[in-house]
């Protein structure tokens, strides 16, 4: 699992010339070994596109801190299925929701803020290796989200201008032949 937020792939010819490279997003799921030979279309990686990941850098167990159920966080039912889920929620005050990892002793090894809108993949107390995606906040979605977000205007396909520059169309069927000047 790729643990940095600006990782790359590159792909190497036998004589270590690099032929071509790869951003990889922070969570992805490495398919290929460092160095291993691969062939053409070869899946190398993958990733949820739709989501950034919140990962646990160290193995211990998990403490939630500040997300205490109708101030900072609200269970959602998934759409489609009876899967509830815990999503951080819009709040004020002192309270700040983050996910602690602690080592065997209780102390303190890691610190993961969630921001709004984050669901939380885990359950407090949950043993956790380095590589865990323990929350994940969906993406954005660019753009309108409508049937129209992606076509132009409709009163501009259909409007009746008169170009400034018209071009010139033939008024009557036949074949063109291209004369030269003398």
């Amino acid at each position: 699992v790729v643990l940095n937020r600006n990782g790359e792939v590159a792909v190497m010819d036998e004589h270590e010339q690099e032929l071509e490279s790869y951003a990889v997003p922070l969570g992805s799921t490495m398919l290929v070994a460092d160095g291993a030979e691969c062939k053409a279309k070869t899946k190398v990686c993958q990733w949820d596109p739709h989501s950034v990941p919140i990962i646990a850098e160290r193995p211990g167990r998990v403490r939630f801190e500040d997300i205490v159920e109708g101030e900072t966080m609200k269970r959602e039912k998934e759409p489609g299925s009876n899967v509830r889920r815990m999503v951080i929620m819009e709040h004020k005050g002192d309270l700040h929701p983050q996910i602690i990892i602690e080592d065997e002793k209780g102390k303190p090894i890691g610190l993961y803020p969630i921001p709004e809108k984050a669901h939380i993949l885990l359950k407090d107390g949950k043993k956790v290796k380095a590589g865990i995606v323990m929350a994940k906040t969906p993406r954005e979605m660019s753009g309108t989200q409508d049937i129209t977000g992606g076509l132009p205007r409709v009163t501009e396909l259909f409007e009746a201008r008169i170009p400034k520059v018209p071009c010139v169309i033939a008024e009557i069927d036949g074949e063109v032949e291209i004369m030269s000047e003398r």
